[in-house]
């Protein structure tokens, strides 16, 4: 079965027709209605959007044509057809689901009363690029949507040095403003190499033994003797958290599972 994502502390996985969420702690599994669309073999991205025992709780599942959407509980799928680019990471912030594409746009999906995805408008400081070599995350902090941008320089023959920016979406203003954010404060965020792994953030990470106003990284290199790594926001990032061969798969949707954090479904809600 191929690995499609994480949330809500349970692995997605899924074959021609069948979806399967196993709860990463436990090994229960949950089994949704097959898949009988002629196109689900090109599903490649998989999230949970709310807990599963939440009325409100659906799984979507995307191709690069369609959205197929399970509310949980029902018998069967509903597939919506699109043609608005490639997503690469939905989350859920203050009740509206955000999905990101290739190309960095950012779009609100509403799965009730019936389904629509439109594009947010967002501006972009003339000195801000993003995304050359590899595509940014999303991480929900608190009350703050940020994006967290890897600015890789290629140009030095060895290695891939590299530092980690990250931005504040401002809704205050219209169209909404992506803002640098030069400290994180007494927050520390948490990011996969590959995205369709869940990105989250914590705040006063001390009190486990964390770090403030850095980034957590589980590693996708085999180069690296670490599982993860922590880097301090504006500190180089080490060369061995990210293969070459990661920066030529921008998208961070690989074949095969890379290391990952698993938040625990109970923590989802709770503000720690």
């Amino acid at each position: 079965m191929r690995y499609l994502g994480c949330s809500y502390g349970y692995l997605i996985f899924s074959n021609l027709e069948q979806c399967i969420l196993v709860d990463a702690y436990c090994g229960a599994d949950v089994r949704p209605p097959k898949l009988k669309s002629s196109s689900n073999q090109e599903i490649y991205y998989g999230i949970i959007v709310a807990a599963l025992n939440s009325p409100i709780s659906h799984l979507l599942l995307f191709s690069r044509s369609s959205m197929f959407q399970w509310q949980v509980g029902t018998n069967s799928w509903l597939d919506h057809p699109f043609y608005d680019g490639q997503i690469i990471q939905i989350l859920s912030f203050k009740g509206v689901v955000f999905a990101m594409d290739f190309i960095q746009r950012l779009h609100r999906i509403s799965l009730a009363p019936q389904f629509s995805m439109q594009e947010v408008p967002v501006a972009w400081e003339e000195d801000i690029v993003v995304g050359i070599f590899c595509k940014p995350w999303l991480v929900v902090c608190g009350d703050m949507l940020l994006l967290v941008d890897l600015s890789i320089d290629i140009d030095e023959l060895y290695g891939f040095p590299s530092t980690f920016k990250v931005f504040r979406l401002d809704f205050s203003v219209d169209p909404a403003k992506w803002v640098k954010v030069d400290n994180l404060g007494n927050c520390a965020l948490f990011i996969s190499v590959d995205r369709r792994n869940p990105t989250f953030s914590s705040t006063s990470p001390e009190r486990w033994g964390g770090k403030s106003n850095c980034i957590y990284v589980a590693s996708g290199s085999e180069e690296s003797n670490e599982a993860w790594t922590m880097v301090e926001l504006g500190q180089a990032v080490p060369s061995t958290m990210f293969s070459p061969i990661y920066i030529q798969k921008p998208s961070g949707h690989g074949n095969q599972l890379q290391n990952l954090w698993v938040l625990p479904s109970f923590v989802y809600g709770s503000g720690q």
